[in-house]
């Protein structure tokens, strides 16, 4: 390993330790409350050093939110990955959707502070409800793929698919965040709450005329 090379991996390190010592104080205080000088203390270092990394505290966040995503997307992929893709596609979207809900509902702080997030470094990853967002979300993607497989699909349009799948995507949002504000619901409530939003999606999804029927 050449000189360069060896400062190259040192400098990333750095960056990584950084941005890993920034995840554990926002799990534990909030984003509100992060600070570089906090994030200094944990890695033992001077607050000057954090400067030579990242331009400041809305950097970090910035990078741990956009990182945070990332992670949830690849999540989904693993998650329709693990469905058998020769099944009917009313169980396909229901599995893909339930595991997806679990998954998010048991990390609900990175959800909320990466969802609920609206600055536009953020945004320019989580935002999906532009047009043609199935093109360039990874998650809407998926959905409209998954969605295009339902007979009552064939004829329409993709416009039209996607329209669907943000709206199904959209509604998934609104459940966890208020199962996660919601925190004293009852068990049998949640499951209840998620089982009957399966089967609502599930009825859109058969319907061509899902959109305006919800």
């Amino acid at each position: 390993m050449t000189k360069e090379q060896r400062q190259i991996r040192e400098h990333e390190e750095m960056k990584n330790m950084i941005l890993q010592a920034a995840a554990l104080l926002i799990t534990e205080e909030g984003i509100e409350k992060l600070s570089i000088r906090k994030i200094a203390d944990r890695i033992e270092y001077s607050p000057g050093i954090i400067y030579h990394y990242f331009h400041g505290k809305d950097e970090i966040v910035e990078k741990y939110l956009q990182q945070k995503y990332t992670d949830m997307v690849a999540g989904l992929q693993s998650v329709q990955r693990n469905v058998e893709h020769e099944v009917a596609p009313e169980i396909l979207l229901k599995q893909s959707l339930e595991q997806w809900i679990r998954a998010m509902l048991s990390t609900e702080v990175e959800y909320r502070n990466v969802m609920l997030n609206d600055t536009p470094a953020v945004l320019s990853h989580t935002a999906v409800l532009f047009k043609g967002a199935a093109q360039e979300r990874k998650a809407i993607s998926m959905l409209c793929e998954c969605l295009a497989r339902f007979e009552s699909n064939e004829l329409r349009d993709d416009l039209s698919i996607e329209l669907t799948a943000q709206v199904i995507w959209s509604a998934a949002f609104g459940l966890i965040i208020r199962v996660i504000v919601e925190k004293d619901l009852p068990e049998e409530q949640v499951e209840a709450l998620i089982s009957c939003y399966l089967d609502s999606m599930v009825a859109i999804a058969r319907s061509e005329s899902g959109r305006e029927r919800l």
